[in-house]
């Protein structure tokens, strides 16, 4: 098995209070993730628009 990797059964031993803990991290790994992703996007943006236009400083 693979570490890191849960199957169903484990899901469905869980109690609804761990199930909610589990999904608040998981929450939390991704919404922490996608604003790491949206921060590089816009700095690379706006390095693309100073190249587009010379005049910019």
């Amino acid at each position: 098995m693979v570490p890191g990797i849960m199957r169903s059964e484990q899901f469905e031993q869980m109690s609804i209070d761990e199930l909610w803990t589990l999904h608040t991290l998981v929450d939390g790994i991704l919404a922490a993730r996608i604003k790491s992703k949206k921060d590089e996007l816009e700095r690379r943006l706006r390095l693309l628009d100073q190249k587009d236009d010379p005049t910019a400083h």
